[in-house]
């Protein structure tokens, strides 16, 4: 016997660690909400603490897993910057969740595709007196191809050109914050692309609306890498996939999908679970640059024809730094 292992302990940790994993492993018990609820019990998750006094700013925020992170955070007290594309549907999300909550929920215009839009709108956010959590959930899965303004394919400028000018505008506000944290939900469908910076945005003539999305997600677990690795200072950086929620955006996209793994799929909040507790929670800051799943780091490498390196991720900080140049 070790002297002070408390044996009895270690072997329920082990035991939770073990069925973890092998949902991991599965996909669907992982993804679903049969992962949510039996990893919310194992491992006896608890409530966010009081975010009185704390700033977040929160892009997508109108629907979906974006709306469900919204109503939480408010209703633990944080005061709230909504970032839409939509004046008439952010302006009106605004005032229902300052009704519901009582919160101090205020909001910010702005198109993720479009970088002069998202330079304008994050000088207004550079004006605020603290900014403790940036939480990039602005997405959109396009059936056809679409060029923005810059130039750019349109999912890729979304995801990935559009919060990167952002995050990169707002470094200076995050860093006079200590605690402050940068989150991007991302998509577990991203497992099933490879990074390859050279041909990370698909061209009009190969154009597959479902390839795109899951490129541009992949990129985004890259550049969070990147950023942990490249601003250790100013904030902690994590990527967090939602497993497969329901939401009005796979309804609209992913039909077949949707209708065939309907009853499993998560609900807005289990979908949005894990963003908001990385934006309160300690334990977030104990770490930087991983990707997340129900409260814990997963791999972001499934299997092996996939894999993405560093050397693809800083080769992809590169391009996008060249891209969002201004």
């Amino acid at each position: 016997m070790i002297f002070g292992l408390d044996w009895s302990n270690e072997v329920v940790r082990l035991g939770r660690r073990g069925v973890d994993a092998a949902m991991e492993a599965s996909v669907v018990g992982s993804f679903t909400r049969v992962g949510y609820n039996v990893r919310s019990r194992l491992f006896q998750w608890h409530e966010l603490p009081d975010l009185t006094g704390r700033t977040i700013v929160i892009t997508g925020a109108t629907s979906g897993l974006g709306q469900a992170a919204a109503l939480e955070l408010s209703e633990f007290g944080a005061d709230l910057i909504l970032v839409g594309r939509d004046q008439t549907r952010t302006a009106e999300a605004t005032r229902a969740l300052n009704q519901r909550t009582g919160g101090n929920v205020d909001y910010v215009i702005a198109d993720m595709s479009d970088l002069a839009s998202v330079r304008e709108a994050s000088v207004e956010l550079s004006e605020l007196p603290r900014i403790d959590a940036l939480l990039h959930n602005a997405g959109a899965l396009l059936g056809t191809y679409e060029k923005t303004n810059d130039g750019f394919e349109k999912t890729f400028a979304i995801h990935v050109l559009g919060p990167h000018v952002m995050t990169r505008a707002l470094i200076p506000s995050l860093a006079r914050t200590a605690d402050a944290r940068v989150i991007t939900m991302t998509s577990g469908g991203m497992y099933a692309e490879k990074l390859d910076p050279a041909n990370v945005m698909m061209p009009r003539s190969e154009y597959d609306g479902v390839r795109a999305y899951a490129k541009a997600k992949r990129a985004q677990v890259a550049l969070t890498e990147q950023w942990a690795t490249r601003e250790p200072n100013a904030a902690v950086f994590h990527s967090v996939h939602p497993g497969w929620a329901a939401t009005p955006g796979i309804a609209a996209s992913l039909p077949r999908f949707n209708k065939a793994i309907g009853p499993l799929l998560r609900d807005p909040y289990q979908g949005a679970d894990t963003m908001v507790w990385l934006a309160a929670s300690d334990e977030a800051l104990l770490s930087s640059g991983h990707l997340w799943l129900d409260r814990r780091p997963r791999h972001a490498n499934k299997v092996p024809w996939t894999f993405t390196g560093t050397a693809q991720s800083s080769e992809l900080w590169d391009l996008v730094e060249t891209m969002t140049h201004d």
